[in-house]
């Protein structure tokens, strides 16, 4: 046997174990159809997102205005993002839905595994608290593999709830149920709402555009003129709560 038909039998050998390697993936995680689902509103839990709801702050009695972020945690434009969109919660949050969704992006390797910290998080009530802290230690875990970057979202998780139950949130982190709602959320702003970078805003399902903004100052405000663009034409008034010093 000459060394072009070794060559050729390694080659077919590779492409067919890579079929058959995506083959068994693609029936791990078969397709969903989103026909169902409006990501303008409140996606309830179910069986494809794992059974968990949207995580929304503010207002959840038939809003009127929905804020929809689909955001990664191990991206620093959203870490940078998130206490300027906090505020904002704080000004609107009476008539305001803010929801956040999971994009963990390819090539952010710890990405899934802080989302699937922060739902874990979620599990015993402490998913927003869990988001935070994730992204004000985010130097702490990027770099981090295996059970050293378990280790430290244990003890964010210890930091913010300390009467938490830590086997459980440590447990919860491999939950299938987790992997379906990341999935689901990555998916459904991928296909649905054709997010390709994060953070993507969209206001009562149109896309805040992102590109006259030089830093997240400039981005929340865009955020906010489209809340108040949406609160005008729901006929709700445009007034913040309360003035929030930035």
């Amino acid at each position: 046997m000459n060394k072009v038909t070794v060559v050729a039998i390694v080659v077919i050998l590779a492409l067919l174990g890579g079929l058959i390697a995506w083959s068994s993936i693609s029936n791990q995680q078969p397709p969903v159809d989103f026909s169902e689902y409006d990501t303008a509103k409140l996606i309830k839990g179910d069986d494809k997102n794992g059974g968990i709801d949207d995580h929304v702050r503010g207002n959840t009695d038939d809003p009127k205005v929905i804020v929809v972020e689909y955001a990664d945690l191990q991206c620093p434009g959203c870490a940078a993002t998130m206490p300027r969109i906090h505020m904002l919660f704080e000004k609107y949050g009476d008539r305001v839905a803010f929801v956040y969704r999971n994009f963990p992006i390819t090539g952010h390797q710890n990405a899934r595994a802080a989302a699937a910290a922060a739902e874990s998080a979620g599990f015993q009530g402490k998913y927003w608290e869990m988001v935070e802290t994730i992204y004000a230690n985010r130097a702490e875990w990027i770099s981090e593999v295996g059970d050293k970057r378990t280790q430290v979202f244990v003890d964010l998780f210890k930091d913010i709830a300390p009467e938490g139950d830590v086997d459980k949130f440590r447990s919860d982190m491999s939950n299938p149920n987790i992997e379906k709602k990341v999935n689901f959320d990555y998916n459904i702003g991928r296909n649905v709402d054709k997010v390709d970078a994060t953070p993507a805003f969209y206001v009562n399902g149109k896309v805040v555009d992102i590109k006259e903004a030089e830093d997240a100052n400039g981005l929340a405000d865009l955020v906010e003129n489209d809340i108040k663009a949406a609160l005008k034409e729901a006929g709700l008034s445009t007034d913040p709560v309360l003035e929030v010093t930035e």
